[in-house]
């Protein structure tokens, strides 16, 4: 026998997503065709000699975002399909690309044969499996609905992943420009402002200020080029561990939401993340409580967090959502009163779904306007520094036509 993972069109459009135990490719593919069934993908899942499984060869070492969906994906359609939790690991941790998670649900499904629970061996591993994972899979756990939490999850997932795919692709193009004019510029003073540099010093006259501060920068970019990249990375270094000191932490997480035009952006971004979350916990059946906790954890930002947990308190002495997302500056009345028509009307994880839609929607917008107004800005930056660059080497040149002339 072997295991088959096939995605397949109904006549309706529908897709189904499953994994069958047959005795051959043929009997599958038929099986499906007596169905009215069209074969979109269709995957086997090899077998060592023994019984074991046939390793893939692993692509990348870490474990991003498309893994954890694949495997959340996976997952639910193994256990959905009848496949035993442990077959189910099993079958996903040799097929997964990521070196790091195939080891980690190796060490899982170890756990879980000496009598661990699936939340209790996930709880093991935070580093990759957050707070938000754990809540889910408690309460699928718990209810019984394992399958059904795990494809609430697996579907956040691919929506995360899908709009990470477009902000990446939308500032593509911006990262391109800037590196093409750091390029630009080093290539300029290393090999073209030297050879100035010499023509300039035969006529021996006095070069302006611009000038001169143009051929300094030149000379020290050529002499000291290895300290500057060893400086230039000493200081990125210094940003990136600093970042990591939660007084230095909670200052830029504080800065980031009143900067001008970048504030927008990062508000709005939080507010998606608070609702899309939010509104997939309690959709699974999460406490709101603990909802509330696993949001804050989640969020990004110590200053939004330290207010969800405020707000977490309040709800578990028996306030109100809606009421004390009210006294939180960064939740407009958009959110407060969509949350009180969900409390009144008992349908609040279906209101969150529907500000998580919208926020993503504004998100969008408004990275694809900052995107649109940096190409100008960056555009017009870099006409006032050829610009500079051309008068300063110009000015020379009139002062050596005056003095022929004279």
């Amino acid at each position: 026998m072997a295991l088959f993972y096939y995605i397949a069109k109904t006549k309706d459009g529908k897709t189904i997503k499953q994994v069958e135990d047959v005795s051959s490719k043929e009997e599958i593919i038929g099986r499906l065709r007596e169905k009215g069934l069209f074969i979109v993908s269709l995957r086997e899942f090899e077998r060592r000699r023994g019984g074991g499984l046939l390793k893939k060869r692993k692509k990348h070492a870490g474990v991003k975002l498309l893994d954890l969906t694949f495997f959340a994906r996976n997952l639910a359609t193994t256990i959905s399909s009848g496949v035993p939790l442990l077959r189910s690991l099993e079958i996903i941790s040799v097929q997964t690309e990521s070196d790091k998670l195939s080891k980690v649900l190796t060490n899982i499904i170890q756990e879980i044969k000496r009598g661990l629970s699936l939340s209790e061996s996930v709880q093991k591993h935070p580093n990759i499996f957050s707070s938000f994972w754990l809540g889910l899979i408690e309460v699928g756990e718990t209810s019984g609905n394992l399958t059904f939490v795990l494809e609430k999850l697996a579907d956040y997932l691919e929506l995360r992943l899908d709009f990470e795919r477009k902000i990446k692709s939308a500032l593509i193009y911006p990262i391109i420009l800037v590196i093409a004019a750091f390029i630009a510029m080093f290539i300029f003073f290393k090999m073209i402002l030297p050879k100035f540099t010499v023509i300039f010093k035969q006529f021996d006259i006095e070069l302006p200020f611009l000038t001169e501060l143009l051929f300094n920068t030149s000379k020290l970019v050529n002499e000291h080029f290895l300290l500057i990249i060893l400086f230039t990375g000493g200081c990125i270094a210094g940003i990136w561990f600093g970042l990591k000191h939660p007084l230095m932490r909670r200052i830029i997480d504080k800065v980031v939401l009143f900067i001008p035009i970048l504030s927008g952006v990062t508000t709005v971004s939080y507010l998606e993340r608070f609702s899309s979350t939010i509104y997939i916990l309690l959709e699974s059946g999460v406490p709101i409580v603990y909802s509330l906790e696993i949001v804050a954890k989640s969020i990004g930002n110590s200053v939004v967090e330290r207010d969800i947990l405020f707000i977490k308190e309040n709800v578990k002495k028996g306030k109100t959502l809606s009421g004390e997302l009210q006294k939180i500056p960064i939740f407009p009345p958009l959110v407060t009163e969509i949350a009180r028509v969900g409390e009144e009307a008992g349908n609040l994880p279906e209101m969150f779904r529907k500000v998580s839609v919208h926020y993503q929607k504004e998100v969008s917008t408004k990275i694809e306007r900052l995107i649109a107004a940096f190409e100008p800005i960056m555009i017009l930056l870099m006409g006032v520094v050829i610009g500079g660059i051309v008068v300063s080497l110009f000015l020379p040149l009139f002062k050596v036509a005056t003095l022929g002339g004279g």
